[in-house]
Order: C-alpha cells, then sequence, then structure tokens
C-alpha cells in the first residue's frame, strides 16, 4: 500500500482503472487521507474536483484532449466537464520502479512444475495436461504424499527457465506500474562544469563513472536492442532519457498507452513550451541507434513527433496510433528528408480527425514503403501530381508499397482507380468501407482496378485471380457501354471510341489498358452485343433463341460436344444445365477424357465477327466461376479441351 502520493502523477486503483492525482490529504466529514482522482475513463467519477461547495482540485484534462479518447458524444451529454472522484488511499497500487519491475519478472524462483515419483524415476506433469514427461538433472522438492510410499508428488524448479537481466537482449515489461525509472546512470559531463576544476575533482568524477558503469553492467546487459514499457504509469519525457542514456544500442522502444507531458502542453496540444521543447529534444538524441518507437496513444502531437524524429535520424519505424492528431503539416521535399530520412514505416491507426489531406501532406517521404491510416475519416484518395510535377517533382510517395485504409469513409471507386497512379504501390488494405457493399463481392473489381497489387485485405493476389477479375471487370464495361448504345451490335472501332469517351475513361480509367491486354480473351460471343447487359438477360435471350430456332419445346439445358484434339479422340456429347460454371465442364471433361484433375482448359471458336479469318481462333473460356452463357456459349457450339 502506497503511503504518499506526488501530485499530478499518474495512479492505479486495486480494481485497474487509472487516472491523474491532482489532490492528497483530507476530505471534509470524512476520515483518513484521500486522493483526487481525475479519471482516464470519462464515464467514471461524481464530480470536477467540487465537493460540497467546496473545491479541492482542478480538473485538467480539457474537453480537446479527450477526444484523443474518443469521448467527445459522451462528454457533450454530461455537459463537457471532466469526471473524477475521491479515493482513499489504501485502495491505490504502489507503483514501481523499471529496475524493480525488471527483477520481479526476470529474477523469480523460475517454473513451478507438478511432479510425481514412482520408485526411482520421475516424471512431470504442467497445466492440464495428463501426460507425464520422464525429467532427469533438475532441481526438485519433495512433497509427501501419504499412502504408498514408491508414489510421491514433487515441486520442480527448472533452472533454466531463470532469466538473467546481464543477459537478456530484450526486456518486456508492460503494464508493470512503472512509475519511475531510477538507473545507475553513467556520470555524464555537465555544460555548467568550469574548465578551472581541479585536478582531484577529475579522478573523483572519473572513479565515480566507472563505479556507476560497473554497476549497471551488473544489473542489465547494455547491449539490449528491445525495450517494452508501455502502458505503465510514466509522465515525463525525461523519464525515456533515461533509458536511451543507458542503452545506447537500443534499437526498439515501445512507451505506448501513457500520459508523457500532457500538462504542460498548451490546450490542444499543439503548442508546445519551450522547456518541453528542450526535454523532447535531450529525449530524442539519446536514442541515435534507435529503429523502431511506438508512442501509441500517448497524446504525442504531430510537432512532437517531428521533434523526436528530427533528433533521432535513424528511425525506420514510427508508430502514433490513436493520438487525436488532427493537422499534419505539409513537408516539403528537403523538410521530409530532414525530419524522416530512414522512415520506412509510419502508422496512424485510430487517428479519427485525418483526412487524405494530411495524408497527403506526407506524399515526399523519401524512403517511406508502408502507411497504416485505418479507422481515420478519409473519404476519398487522390493522387494529383501534376503540380508538384510543374515544380520539378516528379514522383509522389515514390517509395510507398503498402497502403492500409480500412475502416474508413471511403465513398467512390474513383478512389480505388487513384491507387494505380502510386508508382509502386502493391499492398492495400480498404476492408469496411462505405463504396463496396462487401470485401468479397468486391474484391475482383479492386484487383482489376488497381493493377500492381499482390496483396488486398491481407490476403494474396495470384496472377491467376488477377487476369480473371481484370477479364470480368472488362466485361462488365463492355456490357455498360453496350446497353447505352442505339446499335444492336458494336463492331471494335465503335466499342474503341466508347472507351475513349471522357464519360468512360473517367469512369474506368484502366479499360483500354485491360482491352489491349485480354481483348481477345474478354471480348468472346456475345459479349460484343448489346444484350450482354446481365447474366441473367443473357440466359433468357439464349433460351428464346433456341425455341425459336429450333420450334421445339425451351430446354434449360446447353448441348456441347466436346473435343481433345491433341489426342484425337472422337467427340463427346453431353447435356449441361444452363448454369454450369466454367469449373463444373472442366471436371466433367477431365474424367471422361482420363486427364489430371485440374490441368484441362476450355476453348470455343471466336464467333465475333462474320470474318473467316476468325473461323479457326480459338478463345479460351475463363475465369473458372463464370457461367458458360455468360461467357457467350450456346446450344450447339463445340468446346474444345486441352491439357
Amino acid at each position: 500500500m502506497t503511503s504518499s502520493i506526488e501530485i499530478n502523477s499518474r495512479v492505479e486503483t486495486l480494481d485497474g482503472h487509472r487516472g491523474f492525482a491532482r489532490y492528497c490529504g483530507e476530505v471534509s466529514g470524512q476520515h483518513g487521507t484521500w486522493v483526487g482522482i481525475e479519471w482516464d475513463d470519462q464515464n467514471r467519477g461524481k464530480h470536477d474536483g467540487r465537493r460540497d461547495e467546496k473545491r479541492y482540485f482542478e480538473c485538467k484534462r480539457t474537453k480537446e484532449r479527450r477526444e484523443c479518447d474518443g469521448n467527445d458524444d459522451d462528454d457533450r451529454e454530461r455537459g463537457g466537464e471532466s469526471r473524477a472522484s475521491f479515493v482513499r488511499i489504501q485502495k491505490l497500487c504502489d507503483g514501481v520502479d523499471f529496475v524493480e519491475a525488471a527483477k520481479a519478472k526476470y529474477e523469480s524462483d523460475g517454473e513451478l512444475e507438478k511432479h510425481l515419483r514412482f520408485g526411482d524415476r520421475y516424471y512431470s506433469k504442467k497445466g492440464n495436461d495428463d501426460s507425464y514427461s520422464n525429467q532427469s538433472g533438475v532441481e526438485r522438492k519433495r512433497i509427501d504424499c501419504g499412502g504408498d510410499d514408491s508414489v510421491s508428488a514433487e515441486l520442480m524448479t527448472k533452472p533454466s527457465l531463470t532469466k538473467a537481466l546481464n543477459e537478456l537482449e530484450r526486456i518486456l515489461l508492460p503494464n508493470q506500474r512503472v512509475n519511475k525509472i531510477v538507473l545507475p546512470l553513467v556520470v555524464r559531463e555537465r555544460e555548467e562544469c568550469n574548465d578551472d576544476d581541479n585536478d582531484g575533482a577529475k579522478v573523483a568524477s572519473s572513479s565515480s563513472t566507472s563505479s556507476s558503469l560497473e554497476m549497471l553492467k551488473s544489473t542489465f546487459n547494455l547491449n539490449a536492442k528491445h525495450i517494452d514499457v508501455s502502458g505503465n504509469l510514466l509522465t515525463k519525457f525525461s523519464e525515456l532519457a533515461k533509458i536511451g542514456e543507458c542503452f545506447k544500442k537500443l534499437e526498439i522502444l515501445d512507451a505506448s498507452d501513457a500520459f508523457y507531458d500532457e500538462d504542460e502542453d498548451g490546450s490542444k496540444g499543439e503548442d508546445i513550451s519551450s522547456a518541453l521543447a528542450r526535454d523532447i529534444t535531450n529525449t530524442a538524441m539519446q536514442f541515435q541507434n534507435l529503429k523502431t518507437l511506438a508512442l501509441n496513444r500517448t497524446r504525442t502531437s504531430w510537432k512532437k513527433a517531428l521533434l523526436i524524429a528530427e533528433h533521432a535520424q535513424n528511425l525506420e519505424e514510427l508508430r502514433l496510433d490513436c493520438n487525436g492528431l488532427r493537422d499534419i503539416l505539409k513537408l516539403t521535399k528537403e523538410h521530409a528528408a530532414i525530419y524522416f530520412p530512414n522512415l520506412k514505416v509510419l502508422s496512424l491507426d485510430g487517428n479519427r480527425n485525418l483526412k487524405w489531406d494530411n495524408i497527403w501532406s506526407l506524399r515526399f517521404l523519401p524512403n517511406l514503403e508502408t502507411l497504416y491510416a485505418s479507422e481515420c475519416s478519409i473519404e476519398h484518395i487522390f493522387y494529383d501530381d501534376d503540380k508538384d510535377k510543374e515544380e520539378g517533382r516528379l514522383f509522389c510517395f515514390e517509395n510507398l508499397q503498402g497502403l492500409f485504409v480500412g475502416n474508413n469513409r471511403i465513398q467512390s471507386w474513383q478512389s480505388v482507380d487513384a491507387l494505380d497512379r502510386f508508382p509502386k504501390l502493391s499492398r492495400v488494405r480498404l476492408s469496411a468501407n462505405p463504396f463496396c457493399e462487401s470485401d468479397s463481392a468486391s474484391r475482383h473489381e479492386i484487383v482489376a482496378r488497381a493493377g500492381n497489387l499482390v496483396s488486398l485485405n491481407a490476403s494474396e493476389v495470384t496472377e491467376k485471380e488477377r487476369r480473371e477479375s481484370e477479364i470480368r471487370y472488362l466485361r462488365n464495361v463492355v456490357a455498360e457501354v453496350s446497353s447505352t448504345s442505339s446499335s444492336s451490335k458494336l463492331d471494335e472501332k465503335e466499342l474503341d471510341a466508347k472507351f475513349a469517351s471522357l464519360e468512360v475513361s473517367a469512369r474506368h480509367p484502366r479499360v483500354m489498358a485491360l482491352k489491349t491486354l485480354h481483348g481477345e480473351r474478354a471480348l468472346a460471343g456475345v459479349q460484343m452485343t448489346k444484350s450482354t447487359q446481365s447474366q441473367q438477360e443473357l440466359e433468357r435471350l439464349t433460351l428464346k433463341d433456341n425455341e425459336n430456332n429450333s420450334g421445339l419445346e425451351t430446354h434449360s439445358s446447353i448441348s456441347l460436344a466436346l473435343t481433345l484434339s491433341r489426342k484425337g479422340k472422337a467427340s463427346k456429347n453431353r447435356t449441361f444445365p444452363k448454369n454450369v460454371t466454367v469449373a463444373r465442364v472442366k471436371t466433367t471433361c477431365e474424367k471422361l477424357f482420363a486427364l489430371k484433375l485440374g490441368s484441362s482448359t476450355l476453348m470455343i471458336k471466336d464467333v465475333r465477327g462474320e470474318n473467316n479469318d476468325c473461323d479457326n481462333k480459338l478463345i479460351e473460356l475463363e475465369p473458372d466461376d463464370d457461367t458458360l452463357v455468360y461467357l457467350g456459349v450456346q446450344s450447339g457450339h463445340e468446346i474444345f479441351v486441352l491439357d
């Protein structure tokens, strides 16, 4: 139990709730010592520091800061006031020092296991596992069970599981209630030291430095590469600086889920006092080898982030999730190279006020490869580099390969078209955005519109999927433009003219490129006619044609004569239902002609034109999940099977 509380420090109750200690002392009408807490959870509490007409403290977290927590609506309902309570000091947990937390976690007695002894052999049991494994060469503590002397239960300590702090390369202390960092720091030369210091003082300083260094080495591995102090009770950037002073080779630091110097900020967390700027600068300068820094949910403003990045020049990954970021100032190409010369990964997830205009301000980061901006307020994506080209800047986001913008407000397919303009973009997340009814239904169109994707929504895009998606998309565009034509049939020149029109090219920027790439396959059969408005319409017209031509009752089937030309086998006639897919016909062919499953390709003669040049031209039927009717196959057509 804690005996004293520092005002404005972070505290945690025994039931796990956290906040700022704004008052410690007596409360009128109550016995004992009470702590006035401004809660992190704005739904908790009974007042704003005033009780029985007496004000004990002021809540310092303004409404603007609470927007970082996403509690705006609730605050409006409750009048926009901060919420606080008085808690008995006995109900608060003790904070711990960094060293104490590390020793408590890594220098314990090891892992205890249950054991049975049968005669001279030992068998171990862990958890609820019913099996026992033979053990040897380990320290055991015997516990008498009574009964049969030949059987006893034991607790065993595995020395191999005991971690020595001075051997660890990763020190992971998340959510350990660390509220201060007291380390045997190496004594540094101070600027205030005068040149006329006597030799005795210099000798003493050297001795103190050596002693402190030895203490540090005996406690920790100074070459540790990864430290995690997220979710603790630290409140100052200067506390993090102590970690950098000791662990000079540190490469990864996670300091998320904390409040760093919040009371020193301006009212909106954007203006930074000169004293705080010095503290942040000094902190960043201690991490010259740091490559990854996580400051998620720390109310870190963009100005603070720039200060850190400017003086921690080796940063390759910076995570600023859920910090309530509002404005990201435009970085010129020169400034981007100064602040973020090596940055490859930037995460801005959960900053609900950010729009694409803010993201666009980062377009000149020279080495940025991955950008996370999910759960923001992005309504559209654009890639407008015309003005930048006029100013001599050739590329925007020139090295960006991954863009993750799920759970936003993207409204139109034009935002997907814009992704195709990024020079190297290949990995995208677009799930849970309004422009698509469902992620699975829209996947093929996204793959077709953004032509260079190798991963969509964390799922690989194969070459086969890309080809089939582009063909399906192209056929849908053909059906769309054909439905608006007065002609019953569009020849190739008419189709090209339609594609080249401003209206179509604006809605479907890739259509001409896809026609060049897949034209023969995509436009086979009746796809060139006005009747291709929908698959259902095609099926209806096919059945009607069969009835008119044969004079017989319409059948809901399509007869196909299948030929395996390579082996010269006789054609086999089979009847299929009207909704049969290419995949189903392939399976049938492979069984009929004893082909290896999944090895066949179905072809059909090109019947688009009346020119005899098309007589011997074969078009592949794909993708596999399309129906034959949708691909223009009619009753009586011949299907060629190749393996």
